[in-house]
């Protein structure tokens, strides 16, 4: 089966958009050798701890450093749960936006009579803030029905 370059580009661009992996460790390069591979380490690490919003604490990876590289694992982690930190916070403001847009578009459709069906609004929402629009959505829907029957 043979796929046309063109797709092959798209559907690799719209992987590597979608991927969880942290950015590039800023700072990459100040170390070598194990200080480099310890810094990158910490950085993800850093950076998944911070964006799933767990306490900062790089020692729980002590098996992941020895006392020569502890430093530069230590110095990644906290740049990486920082950044992670960062992205956590825009992913919720995309989602609260997603739920705002959901609840209007449902309660804009229960008023106009529409049968409820919020794929109709795909362009208001991502594939990651989808079920957060479908819930905005459904609570709306039901408000605006409830708001008309007087309730």
């Amino acid at each position: 089966m043979r796929f046309s370059p063109v797709l092959l580009s798209i559907a690799l661009l719209a992987l590597a958009c979608c991927t969880r992996m942290p950015p590039d460790a800023p700072g990459s390069g100040m170390y070598s050798g194990q200080g480099e591979a310890a810094y990158r380490g910490g950085y993800h690490h850093g950076f998944q701890d911070g964006r799933r919003g767990r306490d900062s604490d790089y020692e729980r990876y002590y098996y992941e450093y020895n006392p020569r590289t502890e430093k530069p694992f230590e110095k990644g982690y906290d740049l990486g749960y920082e950044a992670g930190e960062d992205q956590a916070e825009a992913r919720e403001v995309d989602r609260d936006a997603a739920r705002n847009h959901g609840y209007d578009a449902g309660h804009t459709d229960s008023e106009n009579g529409q049968p409820p069906y919020y794929q109709r609004h795909r362009h208001a929402y991502t594939l990651d803030t989808e079920p957060t629009f479908a819930k905005g959505y459904e609570k709306g829907y039901r408000e605006g029905r409830s708001a008309l029957r007087g309730e």
